[in-house]
This record gives structure tokens, C-alpha cells and sequence, in this order.
């Protein structure tokens, strides 16, 4: 330290920096609270020469090669949605992180409007946008560029679960691995990637439970198995390790939703897409007195929202509420 005492009795520091000298005398401090000053002062000197907040410059790839790290170890399906980043990266180019800006984004979402669905577009934006919330925690960027950005607006579709009126006509025209691949979704709630990853091994018909893999958030589940399902399972042949398999190729399903398409539409009921059948589950369970909690659970949801937006149902549930008052 360079701390002095005044011939008139006070302190004072006195100290070199970059050739320029430094001299400041205290009067009524002691000797200590002067060397703090001291310091503090070096420290400012310091930090005016030396950009301190500076921070290293990032680059878009940089960004895309955390995001895509992260998903490797924490999603069950990392590369699902590759396409959406790598189509962004030819879009934008591979910008200094802190220059890509709205404009960017739109120019992502012009390209795709008129080929897929608003809702679809706005899924994979929620991708893009994950990049740069994942920089902006790794303090990789300062601010999120794509904050602002307002999704595009998407009309609600029509609440729709299978009733079992409609139940019966879909699974009398179904064969019978369809038909199981159908019971199994209604009567688990199973993601379609779960169903057709379901092995013969995971499957415990003496204790009445299955366990589904490649899950959402990639951890296995277990899931008690209904009388209606353990029947089912039972009736349908073991063609390979894999539960749903194709009589014809002798190979496990790589997806159903096409093969359950045109069983829609040769039963004749209204249009139904395969995931609703998970909102068949969950409208089931409701109106059976489930609480949503527990439907939750069952669905495997991590927000409760989500599972609301799964529940349907045709009873006038508002007025049996009220109605209950006059039982008080």
C-alpha cells in the first residue's frame, strides 16, 4: 500500500499508474478506510482502461451447437426438430448473436406460412425461440432477440374425443393390431411414440402394469393396465420384442397415424387425428370423476394447463354445480 501519514495528521495514498501519478489526502478517516480507497480508486482506474463487461463475441452456430448439446442430454428425441434450426441457420446466416433481430425470425415464419398450419409454424418457432433463451442463460447474449416476437394467431379447433358410439364403428373396421394399437391409446393415454416403442418385455401381465419408454421427458413410466386391455394385449400375436408389430413385414410400426387415418375414414365417423385419442382418455377419466391432478399424472403432463386443454366433455357440468346448492 502506498497509505502516508500527513505532517498535519491525516492520511492520504499515493500511487503510479500507466506513468500518471495519484496523490489524495482524508481528512477524518483512518488509516485503513484510506487504504480501501485506495483500492477502489486502482479498481476504477483499471476498469476505464479495461472494458471489464466486455464479453466475448457468439455466433448463431455457436448458439445452435449449445441448443443442440442440451437436447441430446435432456430429450428423448433430440434431433426431432433439427429441421426447423438448420432451415433458420441457411435463413439467417451465421450472424454475431447479438445482430439477429426480429426481422430474422419473420423471415423463418414468411417462408413457411401458406405450407403448414399457423399452429405448426408457432411450434417450431418455440424451437428457434429455446436457442436463445438457453444463450441468454448461458450469459451468451444480453437480451432475447425473439422476446417480443407475437405468435401467429390460430383458430381454435373444434373440441373433438372419441364417444363410443364412434369407439365401436372405428374398431369393427379395424384388423387386429390396429385395433389393439387403439384400445392401448384409449385405455393408457400413451403417446404415439410410446405405443410403438412398447416392448413385450416391459409388459407385466401378472402384476397388471406396462412400462412406456421413449417418453417426452425421457423417463420410463409406469402405467397399470385396464381388464379391457390386458384382454387385448393377450389376443394379439408376439411377431417380434416390439408389442405393436406388422403381421406383413414382421417389422415394429414407425408410426400409426396414417394406417388409423384411413381406418377413420372407412368407419365413417367424423375426422379424428390419433393424438385425440389421448384427449379421449383424459375427457373419459373427467367425467368419470377423476380429478385433474391425477389426470395429469396419467397423461404425463408437466404443466396442468396442458391438461385442461385435453378434457372435454358433452355434460352441462356449470349447471350440476349450482344445481348441488340446493342439497346444502
Amino acid at each position: 500500500m502506498s497509505v502516508f501519514k500527513h505532517e498535519k495528521g491525516y492520511y492520504g495514498y499515493n500511487f503510479m499508474h500507466k506513468g500518471k501519478r495519484y496523490c489524495r489526502t482524508f481528512k477524518g478517516l483512518g488509516k485503513e478506510e484510506v487504504a480501501q480507497l485506495e483500492i477502489v480508486h486502482k479498481s476504477e482506474l483499471i476498469k476505464n482502461g479495461y472494458d471489464i463487461t466486455q464479453k466475448k463475441s457468439y455466433f448463431l452456430s455457436d448458439l445452435i451447437k449449445d441448443h443442440k448439446e442440451y437436447t441430446l442430454a435432456h430429450y428423448a428425441r433430440p434431433d426431432e426438430f433439427d429441421y426447423v434450426v438448420d432451415t433458420f441457420y441457411k435463413l439467417t446466416g451465421d450472424k454475431n448473436a447479438n445482430d439477429i433481430t426480429v426481422s430474422d425470425f419473420e423471415k423463418y415464419i414468411n417462408t413457411r406460412l401458406g405450407f403448414v398450419k399457423n399452429s405448426s409454424i408457432n411450434r417450431e418457432m418455440d424451437v428457434i425461440k429455446r436457442i436463445f433463451s438457453l444463450a441468454l442463460q448461458n450469459k451468451k447474449i444480453s437480451t432475447n432477440p425473439c422476446a417480443d416476437l407475437e405468435k401467429l394467431r390460430i383458430e381454435n379447433p373444434p373440441e373433438r374425443f372419441l364417444t363410443k358410439e364412434e369407439e365401436a364403428k372405428l374398431l369393427a373396421v379395424c384388423n387386429p393390431m390396429m385395433k389393439a394399437i387403439i384400445i392401448t391409446a384409449i385405455h393408457t393415454g400413451m403417446r404415439q411414440n410410446e405405443l410403438i416403442s412398447l416392448k413385450w418385455g416391459d409388459v407385466f401381465f401378472d402384476k397388471g402394469y406396462l412400462i412406456a419408454l421413449n417418453t417426452k421427458n425421457n423417463k420410463r413410466r409406469k402405467i397399470t393396465m385396464t381388464k379391457t386391455l390386458k384382454l387385448e394385449l393377450k389376443s394379439i400375436p408376439k411377431l417380434s420384442e416390439y408389442v405393436f408389430t406388422s403381421p406383413a413385414t414382421k417389422t415394429r410400426y414407425t408410426e400409426v397415424k396414417k394406417s388409423f387415418a384411413r381406418a377413420v375414414e372407412r368407419s365413417g365417423i367424423d375426422h379424428i387425428s390419433f393424438h385425440k385419442l389421448r384427449h379421449t382418455t383424459a375427457s373419459r377419466l373427467y367425467e368419470l370423476g377423476v380429478d385433474i391432478k391425477t389426470i395429469q399424472k396419467i397423461l404425463d403432463h408437466a404443466d396442468i394447463k396442458t391438461t385442461m386443454g385435453y378434457i372435454h366433455s358433452t355434460k352441462d357440468y356449470i349447471s350440476e354445480a349450482i344445481n348441488k346448492l340446493d342439497e346444502y
